[in-house]
């Protein structure tokens, strides 16, 4: 073989090399297998058209999608699109016989919407979604293009036993609001898609809880919610954590059970004064941010003062009297009645309306001492007068 034909056969080699070459760089990107019903694929619209869109999904040939479609969508998406734009869609036909396969717009939304699904519920993530209506067994929530399920027994706040009546009543006030979710079942086959209000309240709390647990200090003033009210106590809620409001530390004055001092939805202040992280538990107090009644408790009561008082409990040494809320003092034994009397304890009950005389204050102590003797003595009138004027 001459040398001359060995060089244009290396020649030939070489540029047929960079055909081949160019025609894989053109193709970079271009899918050559055709796609399949079903597939999910990112397009380009190409153009539009009156009634349609070609939208180019990397395949030599472009698909369409009908006016059908389009219909499904938005009109303010659909009036937003334009050509170059990127859509997702999803093949609804395969090729017929003149080369042309349908996409659908409508169908990759919501079959996006079913992977997002599917990967909150994998990751337990909370959202937020709007009540679009209600049937017999729950509420209808929006869920991007797709409609999300929330039974009744994964509602918050909702009442046992209704009737029927009550029941629809309930599911009308809550159409139009926007409820925190979690997803807790996906099957894009049976199309079920079911979301809990309660579990996604659970996580919120129990996220809320951490936070709250390593900003909380002793002694921090904060506002806080009743939410629930026992006789031992009110359970506050902190914004994620309940704390303990024990009905010692609800006021000055004795009470009996908390719901005569607080209602549920009441909004109050109160002091932090312990936490155990260990166990997740605050004791709060509200009585230490409210005004201390003892404090300058000589400047209203004088020594040898005569007033007003109510008999809150009696003891084998003598009765217990409120001089106003917080504020008791003790009447002893020796100062219930005159001595002549018998049993001087049956002569007051709880609850009685009596006049009594201030014998000592110990305002540090928080202590005083009152007599019912002296207001009822023949020379009782005589003493008031001579404490006035002294």
């Amino acid at each position: 073989m001459s040398e001359s034909l060995q060089q244009n056969i290396s020649n030939q080699s070489s540029s047929d090399l960079e055909l081949f070459q160019s025609y894989l760089d053109e193709g970079i990107g271009l899918d050559l297998e055709m796609p399949n019903r079903g597939d999910l694929r990112e397009g380009t619209i190409v153009e539009i058209r009156a009634n349609e869109l070609l939208v180019n999904v990397g395949s030599k040939r472009d698909g369409v999608v009908p006016q059908s479609d389009l219909s499904r969508l938005d009109p303010e998406f659909v009036k937003s699109l334009h050509e170059g734009q990127k859509v997702h869609v999803v093949v609804a036909k395969e090729i017929v016989d003149d080369g042309i396969f349908i996409l659908s717009i409508a169908d990759a939304q919501q079959q996006r919407d079913w992977i997002v699904a599917e990967e909150m519920l994998n990751s337990g993530e909370v959202s937020e979604h709007r009540v679009l209506g209600h049937n017999k067994g729950g509420l209808t929530i929006e869920f991007g293009h797709l409609r999300g399920f929330v039974p009744s027994s994964h509602l918050i706040d909702m009442p046992r036993n209704l009737s029927d009546e009550h029941r629809q009543a309930e599911f009308d006030r809550r159409v139009g609001t926007t409820i925190k979710t979690k997803v807790i079942e996906v099957d894009p086959k049976r199309r079920r898609l079911v979301m809990s209000q309660m579990l996604a309240e659970r996580e919120e709390r129990a996220s809320q809880r951490e936070k709250l647990m390593t900003k909380l200090e002793v002694g921090a003033v904060v506002t806080g919610v009743v939410r629930s009210l026992r006789p031992f106590g009110a359970f506050i809620d902190l914004g994620g954590i309940d704390g303990l409001l024990h009905v010692s530390e609800i006021g000055w004055s004795q009470i009996a059970h908390p719901k005569d001092e607080l209602s549920i939805g009441q909004k109050i202040e109160v002091q932090v004064i312990r936490i155990e992280p260990e166990n997740q538990r605050i004791a709060l107090s509200r009585k230490r941010v409210l005004a201390n009644p003892w404090d300058n408790l000589e400047t209203r009561y004088a020594m040898g003062a005569i007033v007003p008082a109510t008999i809150t409990r009696v003891v084998d040494f003598g009765a217990f009297a409120q001089l106003e809320p917080g504020v008791e003092g003790l009447i002893h034994l020796s100062e219930i009645a005159d001595i002549t009397v018998a049993e001087p304890l049956k002569t007051i009950r709880v609850g009685d309306q009596v006049m009594v005389k201030v014998l000592r204050i110990d305002g540090k102590r928080q202590r005083i001492g009152l007599s019912v003797r002296q207001v009822t003595a023949p020379d009782a009138e005589g003493s008031s007068a001579a404490s006035g004027d002294e």
